[in-house]
Formats: structure tokens, C-alpha cells, sequence
């Protein structure tokens, strides 16, 4: 067995994946990031979602070959990062390899291939390889010091645009009348207290409001499209910060991919990330796995050295997921 695990600011997924590559348990928990809840409790929480995933796939810890954990937050801090692979090694053994969630979405957006992926959820982050095996990151530094572009960031643009427009800083739109709606609010002051004591200022509730900001979007507003090619041009930022970061061969088209909620947005974000790009040599490529299953292939790869996975084995993986096999996963407590 094959475990993959992928984690963000809201939720983790884990899979295993057998020999033939059949996805034989997903499960799901809240978030594992250790920042927001706690290491100790975010290593718990790991533990009795693989475990439960074992009991569902029929096998015990000790069928595990490999583990990828795409742990979010891993490697910003040191010393929380060997606690966790300690913790975690109480369980595993040997059989793992922790890495930041970032990577679990190159994995899957790029099968484990050469390229680059962005992710866009509660955070935003971007992560490469290049041909020589080389690995880089770029962004990623939290909701106060950076993460531009996120559903944080997006959903905090939301607030902004609609005081701005409140007091007449900014022309109302859409916006302003959705803010009003969905947040139930009598006073337009009344997003005050909203925010800090029903949102409690996490990060993970205010990202929420980036669907708002979408659905204004969707509907033409223009103050929350620029905030979306806004976006688009922070993740451009990460795109050109990796290509000087890593090596790719001269002349050869760099496949750059994406993952994370705020894609959800389609066009509004990736169009105008399209022309950012434009006159560089990397092309923009539809994910081919999810993140959580590209963390298993990634076990997959690491638990067998020096072998490549079988040719057929993505096409396998991609049909499950086309047929709903992640559709409905299991909530672990």
C-alpha cells in the first residue's frame, strides 16, 4: 500500500493506493496545518485518519510501503518540522517522507514530471522540478506576510472593496449589495464585529469570503475581476521567480500547472494569467491528478528507487477519480 496525503488551511485528504493502483480508502480531516491548531493536535489527527483509512482499505500501518505527507507549513519552521517527522516515525517507522502540501500539488497536477504547479487555496505557494531533480519554492509565507493571490487574500479583498465602497472611497457594485446579503448586515459597520467575532479573524473563515468575491465576479462586477487579475499577476510572480530559481533546458516549453480552490474561478483567474505569461517559454497545462492522489503516486515513486511507474498506472489513477472516487470521502473527527 501507497498512502498519499495532501493538507491545507482547511482540510486534509489521505489516500491508499494499492499495488494495482486502486484507490482503496480517502478519508478527510480539518486541517493539519500545525500553525492553526496545534502540532500535537495536528499530528493526532493524522494518525486516526491513516489509521481509519487502513481499517477501510482492510490492512494494517505495517502494509504501508511508503507515505508522502504533504504536510502544510513543513519546513518553515525547523524544529516544528523534525517534531512532526519524530512524531510521525512513532507510527510509520521509516516508511514516509514529509514535504510541504505544495508539493503534493506538483505531484498531482504534474504526475511527478518536470514542471512547475501553483497552488491557490487558503494559501498560495508555487513549487517546481526540473529535469535534474532539483526542487524550489516560491511565496508561501502565511496570511501576514505574504501568500498574494490565496482565497485569504481573495477574501480579504472582499472586505476591503466593500468598506471602500461603503464611504464612497470606491463606486458600488455588485459587490457591495452581495457583502450586505450573504453577511446579513443591518449597518455596513456591522462587518466589524462579523469579522471578528463570527470570522475570529482565522484565516480559513475569512477566506470563505472569496466566494462571495467570485460570485460578483461571475456576475461582471469590475472591482472583483481586477481582483482576480490581480491574483493572476501574483501567481505570474511565482511562475518567473522559479524559472530563476531552477533549470530547465534552453528552448524547451516549461509546463506550469495549477491546483487549489481559487482555480475553481476558471477564466477569471487563468486568462489573464495566460497573458502574464505570454512571451515566456512555459505553457499553462490542466492538473492530470489531484493533489491527494498525486501524493501517493509520489510514494509510489519513492518507495520503489530507481523505477519509474508504469506507463498505464496515471491513466488508471485518472479514471477513478473521472468515475467519483474521491467524490465522497469519510470525515474523521
Amino acid at each position: 500500500m501507497y498512502l498519499g496525503m495532501d493538507g491545507g488551511g482547511t482540510k486534509t485528504d489521505y489516500i491508499l493506493l494499492d499495488e494495482t493502483g486502486r484507490i482503496a480508502a480517502h478519508v478527510r480531516t480539518e486541517t493539519t496545518h500545525y500553525m492553526q491548531i496545534g502540532l500535537d493536535r495536528a499530528v493526532a489527527l493524522m494518525r486516526r485518519a491513516i489509521e481509519r483509512a487502513c481499517q477501510r482499505a482492510g490492512v494494517g500501518l505495517e502494509d504501508i510501503r511508503c507515505a508522502f505527507l504533504g504536510v502544510p507549513g513543513f519546513g518553515e519552521n525547523a524544529e516544528a518540522a523534525r517534531e512532526i517527522e519524530e512524531k510521525i516515525g512513532s507510527f510509520l517507522d521509516s516508511r514516509f517522507q514529509c514535504g510541504n502540501d505544495v508539493e503534493a500539488g506538483w505531484a498531482g497536477s504534474l504526475a511527478c514530471r518536470p514542471g512547475i504547479n501553483l497552488v491557490c487555496g487558503t494559501g498560495a505557494i508555487g513549487y517546481g522540478k526540473d529535469p535534474n531533480g532539483l526542487g524550489a519554492r516560491s511565496s508561501g509565507w502565511g496570511c501576514f506576510c505574504g501568500d498574494e493571490g490565496s482565497a485569504f487574500w481573495l477574501g480579504k479583498k472582499a472586505i476591503e472593496l466593500f468598506a471602500k465602497q461603503s464611504d464612497w472611497r470606491l463606486e458600488r457594485t455588485v459587490l457591495y449589495e452581495l457583502m450586505k446579503t450573504r453577511l446579513q448586515l443591518k449597518r455596513d459597520f456591522d462587518l466589524i464585529p462579523f469579522v471578528h467575532n463570527e470570522l475570529k479573524l482565522e484565516r480559513d473563515q475569512v477566506a470563505q469570503l472569496a466566494l462571495i468575491l467570485f460570485e460578483a465576479a461571475r456576475r461582471g462586477d469590475p472591482q472583483a475581476q481586477e481582483a482576480y487579475r490581480q491574483a493572476a499577476y501574483e501567481c505570474s510572480l511565482i511562475v518567473q521567480s522559479l524559472l530563476k530559481q531552477l533549470s530547465f533546458p534552453p528552448g524547451v516549453e516549461v509546463p506550469v500547472s495549477y491546483s487549489g480552490g481559487v482555480f475553481k474561478a476558471g477564466d477569471l483567474i487563468l486568462t489573464p494569467l495566460r497573458a502574464y505569461l505570454q512571451g515566456s517559454r512555459v505553457v499553462l497545462k490542466q492538473p492530470i491528478l489531484s493533489p491527494v492522489v498525486g501524493a501517493a503516486l509520489y510514494a509510489w515513486l519513492l518507495g520503489n528507487p530507481g523505477r519509474d511507474y508504469p506507463t498505464d498506472l496515471v491513466a488508471r489513477l485518472q479514471e477513478q477519480e473521472a468515475k467519483g472516487a474521491l467524490a465522497q470521502p469519510e470525515i474523521v473527527a
